[in-house]
């Protein structure tokens, strides 16, 4: 199962990072190296931090996806039940 969730979510943040990352190619030029190696470290770092917000926020989603399509399921297999029921009650009541 693709988890279309997680996908655009990571999709966001690499827009992100990639823009934030982009306006530093622009002062690689007259920003000392030390200076640029600094700031890619800081880009990157938060970026991590993003990932791992983004799979706590996927964890979230899927235990919730999850309950709601396993409560369909219980309704699903409710209502085959009482149907199989019924027709069984209809054919007792028929025979008798």
């Amino acid at each position: 199962m693709i988890n279309f969730n997680k996908n655009k979510l990571i999709n966001e943040t690499l827009d992100n990072y990639f823009e934030t990352f982009s306006h530093t190619l622009d002062t690689a030029d007259y920003v000392p190296e030390k200076y640029n190696v600094k700031i890619s470290r800081y880009i990157f770092k938060n970026m991590k931090k993003a990932f791992k917000r983004i799979d706590r926020e996927d964890r979230k989603y899927q235990k919730e996806f999850n309950k709601k399509f396993k409560a369909k399921e219980r309704i699903k297999r409710k209502k085959l039940r009482e149907s199989k029921r019924a027709e069984k009650n209809a054919n007792s009541s028929l025979k008798s």
